[in-house]
Parts: structure tokens; sequence; C-alpha cells
């Protein structure tokens, strides 16, 4: 036992000392390009020539270094024996860091350049470079990682700087990340229109590619999330129905979706279609079945109207709501055709 014990324990000294390597590499290689950074930036406030893509390219590398670094610089404490130091208050192996106070404080210290060099990006047209160095500069200020050392930034400041990071992700079409970064503004108070447009937008773009793939469950949990996180969104819910409809081929499953949509925003026109759809097609399939052909209109009537009554409302609002919805206006002038006999 005392052979395992003394071979699991090497084992694991071995496996630190491998990522303690790794880990100072990795800070080596940060510090330097955080320092190519810096000396470049100088140039730059002294009106000096300055390779502006390689300063850029220098902070965002040297900022991926140094986060990879921080997982892998643990160092296990151990007796004199080389037993392991055990915490007495968690009963785990006491652990101790090399590089991470000096990675913490080149990263919070290099805070401001990150919204800098976004910007620097967006003037020369690399969105995708902007949208990974704003994303950084408003990810800072919450990373668990700088403990104290977060920098302070007004919610308005970082709503703003998140709003240009949907735009630059909205560029390049990374919708996913677009999406997050939209709702990330909107929930630090930006309020503009223009970013709930976007947001909507981005889900539409989202569930459509979730759909397309056939991924329904990975589309429900996004948008379970989105629901949750925006309760008062109706899209996000008649979304949930459209994709509840097509993995099943049933309305039936998705009609109490579709119902709260208009509750929720009796504006929201594709949502008031859907409802008057469900009606209309109640009204039709009870006319289309096989036991009900004989029936006269009168008789015919007495079965659908109903139907065709509770369709109307929704169709009309619908229409009245977007008229370039032909299909809306189709069943409409089928659903009033029905009730006038």
């Amino acid at each position: 036992m005392k052979k395992l014990f003394l071979s699991v324990l090497c084992s694991s000294l071995a496996l630190a000392g491998f990522a303690q390597n790794e880990a100072k590499a990795l800070v080596e290689s940060g510090k330097a390009k955080f320092g190519k950074f810096d000396n470049e930036q100088v140039k730059l406030q002294m009106h000096q020539a300055v390779d502006s893509a390689a300063m850029c390219e220098s902070l965002l590398s040297g900022y991926e270094d140094l986060v990879k670094a921080l997982p892998l610089d643990t160092i296990f404490e151990t007796e004199k024996d080389g037993t392991p130091k055990i915490d007495k208050k968690t009963g785990k192996q006491k652990v101790k860091t090399k590089y991470s106070k000096d990675i913490v404080g080149l990263i919070s210290g290099h805070h401001n350049d990150f919204a800098m060099v976004g910007s620097l990006y967006n003037e020369n047209r690399d969105y995708a470079n902007a949208a990974k160095a704003w994303e950084i500069y408003t990810s800072l200020p919450e990373a668990a990682y700088l403990g104290d050392k977060k920098p302070v930034v007004a919610d308005s400041t970082l709503a703003l700087f998140s709003y240009y990071t949907g735009v630059m992700y909205y560029q390049v079409k990374e919708n996913e990340k677009a999406f997050n970064a939209f709702a990330k503004a909107i929930k630090k108070g930006y309020d503009a229109n223009e970013a709930k447009e976007m947001l909507r937008y981005e889900s539409q773009m989202i569930v459509s590619a979730f759909i397309e793939a056939k991924d329904y469950a990975a589309c429900r949990n996004f948008l379970d999330k989105a629901i949750a996180d925006f309760p008062q969104e109706a899209l996000f819910v008649m979304f949930k129905g459209i994709v509840l409809e097509t993995e099943t081929d049933n309305i039936e499953n998705a009609i109490a979706l579709y119902k709260k949509a208009t509750e929720i925003d009796p504006t929201l026109a594709q949502a008031q279609y859907h409802v008057g759809r469900y009606y209309n097609n109640k009204a039709v399939n009870i006319m289309n079945a096989e036991e009900n052909k004989n029936l006269n209109d009168a008789e015919l009537a007495k079965l659908i109207n109903p139907f065709c009554e509770q369709a109307l409302p929704y169709l009309k609002k619908a229409v009245e709501l977007d008229d370039q919805n032909a299909e809306a206006k189709r069943l409409l002038r089928w659903v009033e055709d029905r009730l006038s006999k």
C-alpha cells in the first residue's frame, strides 16, 4: 500500500511539475508580448511610427497566454518527508501559486488597453478581433480570478462596449456570441431600441440554424435561457412554439406557447398569425373529415363556425400588424367567407 501511495504521489508531483513548467513558459511569453505592446504604445503616444497590427496582436496573444497559465499555476505543498501537507479546514492538500499574482496584475493593469485595441481593430475593419478585444474589456470587471484587482467600470460603459461587441460579432456572423453580447448590453442598461432589435435578429438566426440542423434539444436549451433572462420578450416564447411544432409536426404541442406570446406582446404579428392558423386548421380539418363530406352548409357551419370565430380576431390582428403576410390574408378571407354563409 505504501509503495502504491508513493507511486501515486510521485505521479502527481510529476504532473504538477510539468504543469508548472508549462505555466512558466506561458507567463514568460505573455509578459514578453505585453512588453512589446507597452513599447509600441509609448511610440504611439510620442507620435512615432508604430506597427499597430503587431501591437494589437501582442496584447490579445499575451492575454491568451496568461489566461492559459492560470489553471496550470498550482504547486502542491508537501511535508518534509514528502507526504501531502493537508489543510485542516478543507481536508485537502494545500496548494500555492507562483505566477498568479503577476498574471492578475498584468491583465488588470492593461484593462483599458483592450478598449483602445478594439477601436483600432474596428477602424481597420478587423471585426473579429475588435469583438474579441471589447469582449475581454467587458469581461474583466466580472472576472473572479482577478479578485480585488477587478477593474471598476460603470454599468453604462460596460453596456455600451457590450453593444459594440455584439455589432462586431454580427459583422462576422458569430450569431450566438453576438446574441450574448447584446443580451449583456441590455442587462447592463443599454436601452436603445437597436439593441433589442439586434437581439431578436440574432435569436432568429440561431433558432433557424438549430432547426435546420434538427438539433431541437440545443435549441430548446437556448430558448429556455433566453426566456429566463428576458421573460417579457414574446418572440422567444413564440420561437419555442415553432421548435416544438417543427419537431413533432403537431401544432397542438405549440398552441399554448403561441397564445402566451400574444398575451405577452399583442403587437407580435407572427404570434397572432400562428394562433389564427391553429383555429383555422381546426375548422378545415372538420370540414374535410370523411364523416362530414355529405353535410350541407348549414350543418357544416354548426361544426366549424365556432373555430372560425376564434380564428377571426387573431387573423385580423395579424394582417393589421403585418399586411405583407400573404398567408394570413388568405386564411382571413377563407374564415370571413365561411362566416358569411
